[in-house]
């Protein structure tokens, strides 16, 4: 048996919390077992806790969140170049270099 830090303990909180969010427990069960692992000194005890819940929840800020601020990234960007291109007397189109710059990351979604 190891012992567990704040780490591990907030996992465990995130995954009763998931649970207790789809319905496997309820609220006072929650508050039950929150109160047991925030106790917990040893894996063993927070194995006990959390281990009849299911898998682990999927880890956050993946490939989804990550595209969609890429391409909020490279149409707000590119809009405000191109807006302040138009205003100040269009010429050489240099916000293709904003775009470009900022397009580069959605070019992910061919490589992963």
């Amino acid at each position: 048996m190891t012992r567990i830090g704040d780490l591990e303990r907030e996992a465990a909180r995130a995954r009763l919390v998931e649970a207790y969010a789809a319905g496997r427990i309820d609220a006072l069960e929650l508050e039950s077992r929150a109160e047991t692992v925030w106790g917990a000194a040893r894996s063993a005890e927070l194995a006990a806790v959390v281990d009849d819940l299911g898998e682990d929840p999927a880890p956050r800020g993946g490939a989804g969140p990550r595209l969609v601020r890429d391409l909020l990234v490279f149409l707000i960007c590119g809009a405000i170049a191109v807006l302040v291109w138009h205003l100040t007397g269009r010429g050489f189109f240099w916000p293709v270099w904003v775009l470009v710059y900022t397009g580069l990351p959605l070019l992910r979604l061919w490589w992963d």
